[in-house]
């Protein structure tokens, strides 16, 4: 017995339907005994919404997972869902519908190679223009639109979609990937594919449907309920695949690639339950990748064990950039480890408990100080200047405790413990470009904020004849405020300052206050220092 949709395509067994707006798969299609006319039975995503197993009077109808997850219901009431193609033209325009505005403009796409023109809605009418402008659309969004299928419009789709090359296509009513595929086919340009909260079944053989994803570059699978061996399985159907996005999908096991995903240069796992990053090194199979996202598991912590300190790993070698935000990660070692890695130049770690071991300020310039080739922490670009402030205070910060170890500044004394170097693998190396911190530099720093009152001398190279005056400052004055106490000392209103420090202590050195709005304390300056000014 054939359910037809409107545009006359059957409902068939396995297709997605929606009832009052709830999300269903159909199981099973006909009459039911002792009742007049055609059913669907239907097993619910929300199996609460359900109320036997498929079976009616002691007779078995069809099978569903959860026991009291399924339903008939009548097909009149059903949502069956739309082509690809009306709801694309339904979102786009049409060649005869009411006029609307219409914003065109150029863009680069992708390659950088071609323009395409975009074509954008005004307002909350529809586009409807010319259909001469459907063939000119480079990104197509019909997401929550309950497309079915390719429907019975593939020759136009391919006539009027030649020149799509971003499909989002996620929260609709698509029930495997060969109705996915039937869509694409028809889009030879596609480069990036969105199937976000489908619930796409894979075929017996994936590697069948290469051919409608040949270009794809970028695929989005978040929400789709797929464990990692699914998410390996259907990327077989993506041979030039670069970027992946997974998120939400409940991972908790990863596993060796097996040989695939090799192009892949980005993939983002936010949002999972991964909890040991000894799944996560099972990444590192990837030749290519340059970007990870792990944010949002339950990581504790980070580890390379195939080498010692001030070796290169041979993980993630082509690592450039990883995201470790909303994790577990409470130990300094982590960011040692991390030290390891060949390539890595952007960290992002905000909401993990070691951000709350002191002030925001300080963990910014032990992070920087620990990873040597990091040139972007949580957003921000890291100067040379901010690097070498911060790895001069990290030689002062530790110095008692490198003494207390073995440290010394005799050369042929020096010789700190091995837990030590583990806890600080790169502190022989600042004292070998920086010079051994001095004793009087070793005082442990308080780990409180109060209002220490630090005695400088302020001058300035260029005004010898206003000399130089001792003043006391407090720690916690902002550079900012520090210029308008030197412009009142010395009456220099109308000069726009730039404020720097050196230390007898260290010498041929000198550390710039590069930002106003930040504490004089952020720069590790101690009495008997000399603050330069210049303008």
């Amino acid at each position: 017995m054939e359910v037809p949709r409107n545009d006359g395509v059957p409902l068939q067994l396995g297709d997605r339907i929606i009832y009052d707006g709830h999300f269903a798969t159909v199981r099973y299609i006909g009459e039911v005994t002792n009742t007049k006319d055609s059913w669907i039975g239907v097993e619910w995503d929300d199996p609460s919404r359900g109320k036997h197993n498929g079976t009616h009077e002691g007779k078995q109808y069809f099978s569903i997972v959860h026991p009291t997850g399924g339903s008939f219901v009548r097909p009149k009431k059903v949502n069956m869902g739309v082509s690809f193609y009306d709801a694309f033209r339904d979102r786009y325009g049409d060649e005869q519908g009411e006029e609307a505005g219409v914003i065109t403009d150029e863009l680069f796409v992708l390659d950088n190679k071609k323009k395409k023109t975009v074509v954008e809605m005004v307002g909350a009418k529809s586009v409807n223009k010319k259909q001469s402008q459907l063939s000119s659309l480079v990104e197509v969004v019909v997401r929550d639109m309950y497309v079915y299928g390719v429907g019975p419009h593939a020759s136009e789709l391919r006539t009027h979609g030649c020149s799509i090359e971003e499909l989002d296509v996620s929260r609709n009513l698509l029930p495997s990937w060969c109705k996915v595929a039937a869509i694409t086919e028809c889009l030879p340009e596609l480069r990036s594919l969105n199937v976000s909260k489908n619930k796409l079944i894979l075929p017996p053989n994936p590697e069948e449907l290469q051919s409608a994803f040949s270009s794809v570059k970028v695929l989005y699978l978040n929400r789709i309920s797929y464990s990692w061996q699914q998410i390996l399985d259907s990327s077989v159907m993506f041979r030039l695949l670069e970027q992946l996005h997974i998120c939400f999908n409940d991972i908790t096991q990863l596993s060796d690639p097996q040989g695939r995903l090799q192009n892949l240069s980005l993939i983002n796992l936010e949002s999972n339950s991964v909890q040991s990053w000894s799944q996560v090194l099972h990444l590192s199979r990837l030749p290519k990748l340059e970007s990870l996202i792990v944010s949002d598991n339950n990581i504790e912590i980070i580890t390379f064990q195939d080498v010692n300190f001030g070796e290169i790993s041979q993980h993630f070698k082509a690592l450039k950039y990883l995201c470790v935000n909303n994790n577990k990660i409470s130990e300094w070692s982590s960011i040692n480890e991390l030290n390891k890695l060949k390539s890595l130049k952007e960290l992002k770690m905000i909401q993990n408990p070691l951000l709350g071991t002191a002030i925001p300020e300080t963990v910014r310039q032990l992070i920087v100080a620990k990873i040597a080739g990091l040139e972007h922490c949580n957003r921000t670009q890291v100067t040379k200047k901010e690097r070498r402030g911060a790895e001069i205070d990290y030689l002062k910060r530790f110095g008692q405790l490198w003494i207390k170890a073995g440290g010394s500044q005799d050369e042929n004394k020096n010789n700190p413990s091995s837990e030590f170097t583990s806890e600080h693998p790169r502190y022989q190396e600042f004292v070998k470009v920086y010079g051994p911190p001095e004793n009087s530099e070793m005082k442990q720093k308080e780990k409180s904020l109060k209002d220490n009152l630090i005695t400088v001398t302020i001058t300035s190279p260029y005004d010898p004849d206003k000399g130089s005056k001792q003043k006391k400052i407090p720690g916690t004055m902002t550079v900012q405020k520090l210029k308008a106490l030197i412009q009142k000392i010395f009456k220099w209103h109308d000069r726009e300052l730039q404020l720097s420090y050196e230390t007898k202590k260290m010498k041929n050195v000198e550390i710039e206050f590069d930002n106003d709005l930040r504490a004089v304390s952020f720069y590790s300056i101690e009495p008997g220092d000399t603050i330069l000014v210049r303008w």
